[in-house]
Order: structure tokens, then sequence, then C-alpha cells
């Protein structure tokens, strides 16, 4: 199984002081206190309703203003939830919202690639007593929030925890990083020494699967041939756009990206100028699929954790593969395998390993 990992150890003793735990869960609330926890959950619950219907409102036929608008309110109400977690965090730890309550910047990045396992080894680290995840799987703070600051990023953390004299690390997941083009660097000059795991799907399959989710969201109108043939249409311009313009968020790029995405090796060679290979750990999807397991034992070890067996119920079919309204047709899928086989081949010249896509 072609995975590429580091022989050198990783330090997770770097952070806060150990006497900055978790609360002790059995010490009895105060009424006041308790009061106060629920009304932030109930809060906490309505906004998250609310994001959940601005995002159901997106439509492929918005136009440019009424998606500009659209983003604005969903921005808007994700700093609220985020601030609503921290107040909640705050107020479930029994101290003021004024104490500091958030840990160390993440020791870990999941980034990318989209629709190729991540939501899944997501899923499975969490379960690990010794990781700590942000306050949603996905920030966005290194490509879309960027914006918003270093120190609205580290309150989406909890505040560090330590099991038996060892310091949890903390990590999250946006599978986005890998492919905007500003992501490595600014990792780079926040993060310089975090770990970066990226998942790596045949592209073909990865498209389709993106078309798919695309379409069922409402993001997209037109079939999987159509919006390939559209695609470097609706992409022309929109990369330049994102390193020139402060602040500048695309649609087009982020989200009808179906083939740009699966040229990986674009991608890995833009983190490799910011990162030292021995940083990055690149897992084959399909394998990881196959046999999760297996290669989460590397990831562990890329982290330096100790060694720890989920539960079997999470070694399931955790994929986040949505519903296939029908298959692919066998000729397009030919002219696709046609077309990332020269970027496919420089990949394996990257990494010294043959995918077999």
């Amino acid at each position: 199984m072609p995975i590429f990992r580091s022989d050198k150890a990783h330090d997770t003793t770097r952070g806060s002081s150990p006497d900055r735990g978790r609360p002790n869960p059995d010490k009895p609330r105060a009424p006041e206190r308790r009061e106060k926890v629920r009304s932030k959950r109930r809060e906490l619950r309505r906004k998250k309703q609310e994001l959940r219907e601005i995002r159901g409102e997106a439509l492929a036929s918005e136009n440019w203003a009424q998606r500009t608008e659209r983003k604005k309110k969903k921005k808007t109400i994700q700093q609220e939830i985020f601030q609503l977690e921290k107040e909640l965090r705050a107020a479930e730890e029994g101290r003021s919202e004024d104490e500091p309550g958030t840990g160390a910047l993440p020791d870990f990045l999941i980034i990318g690639a989209q629709k190729c396992g991540t939501t899944f080894l997501y899923h499975l680290l969490a379960q690990h007593p010794l990781v700590q995840f942000a306050a949603s799987k996905e920030l966005h703070f290194f490509d879309v929030h960027f914006d918003l600051g270093v120190e609205w990023y580290r309150q989406c953390f909890p505040a560090p925890n330590w099991e038996e004299g060892r310091r949890a690390i903390a990590g999250e997941a946006t599978p986005y990083y890998l492919f905007h083009p500003l992501a490595p660097e600014r990792v780079a000059g926040v993060v310089p020494q975090a770990r970066l795991i990226a998942l790596l799907r045949n592209p073909v399959e990865r498209a389709y699967s993106h078309h798919q989710q695309a379409t069922r969201k409402g993001k997209e109108s037109l079939s999987f041939e159509e919006a390939i043939e559209a695609e470097e249409a609706r992409l022309q311009g929109e990369e330049g756009r994102l390193l020139e313009e402060e602040g500048y968020a695309s649609f087009e790029h982020q989200g009808l990206s179906y083939l740009s995405r699966g040229v990986y090796v674009d991608q890995l060679q833009r983190w490799m100028e910011f990162f030292d290979r021995d940083q990055m750990l690149i897992l084959k999807s399909e394998d990881f699929f196959d046999d999760p397991g297996r290669t989460l034992e590397p990831v562990l070890e890329f982290l330096g954790l100790p060694e720890w067996v989920p539960e079997a119920s999470m070694l399931g079919d955790r994929r986040n593969t949505g519903r296939y309204e029908g298959g692919m047709d066998p000729l397009l899928r030919e002219r696709l395998e046609r077309h990332f086989e020269p970027h496919n081949r420089r990949l394996y010249d990257l990494l010294g390993a043959d995918f077999g896509w």
C-alpha cells in the first residue's frame, strides 16, 4: 500500500501547561451555571438551524450579487456560532468568558482532497483519547476565512487536555486547503510545524463524486459531461483573482472544479514549496476505504500518537460517498482516464510510487 510518512518522532508536548485539563464532569454545577449552559445550547441550536437553512438556499441559478449576499450572511452566522461555542465551553468549564480557554494552534491538518475520505478519517481520529478537533470539521480558515485573524482561529479549538501526562494534540480537516492557491503559504506562516495529511483518490472517481454532491446540494444544474465541458470557462481567471484580490472567495473555484482538483501533482508541489516532505503524509484513498484499520496505523505513527484501535463500528464503511444517480458513461470514463494519465504519471514520479489509476 503506497504510504509516505516521516521517520521522525513528532513532539506532542509543546504548547500549554499540564495543569490546564478538562473540567471534572462529576463536579456538581450551580443552578445558575446549569441554566447558562442550557441557554447557550439553545442559542447554538437555533444558529446552527439558521445556518442549515441558508446553506439550503444555495441554487445554481443564483447570480453573483445573490451569491455574495448569501455568503456574507453565512459567514456572519458562522462567526456567531463560533462565539457561542466559545461561550458554551466557558460555561461548561465554570469560568468567565474573558478568561483564556483556548489552546495552542493545531498540530496537524487534514488538507484534502475533497471526496477522498477526509470525513471518514476525521471521524476515526476524533475518537482517539489524545486527539482534539476544532468546533466544526471544516473551519476554512486558510482558504475562505483568513481575514478573520489568527485569534479567531485559535478560539475555534478547545482548551488543552492532558491524559496520563501527555498533551492531546489538536487538528482540523478542511479539504479545500489542498486546492486553494494561498493556503500553503498561509499555513506556513501561522503553523509552520504542522503535520499535513492528504488523501488522494482516483481523480476520475473523485470528479464524478464531486459532481454528484454538487447536484444534490443544488449547486450544479448541468450534467456531468456538460459540467466538465464548461469547467475551463467557469474557472477562467478565478485563481488569479484569489491570488490578487484580498478576501476574494470563488464559488466556481471551490465548488465547480471537478477536473482541476484531480491534478494532485500541481497542488502537492505547491505545498512542498513551503513544507518539507517529512511533514506530509500522503495516502491512497482506495487503500484507506478497503482497510481503514491498517491505514490508521501509519497515521498514528506520523502524528506521534500511541497505538490505539477504534471501535469495530467505526471501521465500517463510513465514506462520505453520498448517493449516485446512475453510473458514469463508459466512453466518458475512458476519455477522463486519458485526460488524467499524464498528470497521474507526474504524480507517481513525484511520490516514487504508482497508485494504479
